[in-house]
């Protein structure tokens, strides 16, 4: 397929992550810092991440969690109550490498579909809940439409009942318009609480450019009250 036929992410991003992510936080004890890059590094081709990423997004959840929570020290007590708060396929969830799936090429393709900010989310959760439905472990498209059709139920009763406090620009509003609609309302009510944490009464392409760099560094979806699981 031609580049300009690939699938476009509605929310541009710089998929790297920062160099402020991976343990530099000098809140960390010795024994936490290799604690959260063992078990990155462990699970890494379980979330289908590459090492060095799946380390600084185990160490990025940590950090961005304590941030949040005001703890004054990272340590490994810390780490283990953040990994079990990560979903299934997240480089510190404790659940992540206890399944094994295969994905046939068709639901591959489908998947590259989804924006790549949240892609790898998407496949955490497909194979998750293929899990808690006994399902199997080969990922079809039907296995995808599963969970897409729980979301979809999820995402219009958002659009349905919003209310916000938070208004939007055009511009804004136009990348949530290139969102799949089945997880269209998670976005927006995700990006809006995270509008709110950083004190902004505006959603602009600013806000949702740290909203989109938070995600990729983290992989914390469903952070606080808001987000997608």
């Amino acid at each position: 397929m031609a580049d300009e036929d690939q699938p476009r992410c509605p929310f541009p991003h710089d998929s790297a992550t920062s160099d402020k992510t991976g343990g530099r936080d000098e809140r960390w004890t010795e024994e936490a810092r290799k604690l959260a890059a063992e078990r990155g590094h462990a699970h890494a081709a379980f979330s289908h991440l590459d090492a060095d990423r799946a380390q600084r997004m185990a160490a990025g959840a940590v950090e961005s969690r304590a941030a949040s929570r005001e703890v004054a020290q990272i340590d490994a007590a810390f780490v283990e109550r953040v990994g079990r708060k990560m979903g299934y396929g997240h480089p510190l969830s404790e659940r992540t490498g206890t399944l094994h799936f295969t994905w046939t090429p068709e639901a591959e393709a489908r998947l590259q579909q989804v924006p790549e900010f949240c892609r790898e989310l998407t496949r955490w959760r497909v194979e998750w809940t293929a899990h808690k439905q006994n399902l199997g472990t080969t990922i079809t498209p039907d296995i995808m439409d599963v969970k897409y059709d729980m979301w979809g139920e999820v995402s219009h009763a958002i659009v349905q009942r919003h209310e916000s406090d938070v208004e939007w620009t055009d511009a804004a509003r136009q990348r949530l318009a290139g969102i799949p609609d089945f997880v269209r309302g998670q976005v927006m009510e995700s990006v809006e609480g995270n509008a709110r944490r950083m004190g902004q009464s505006v959603v602009d392409d600013d806000v949702i450019d740290a909203t989109i760099q938070r995600w990729s560094e983290t992989g914390d979806f469903h952070e606080g009250k808001y987000g997608f699981r």
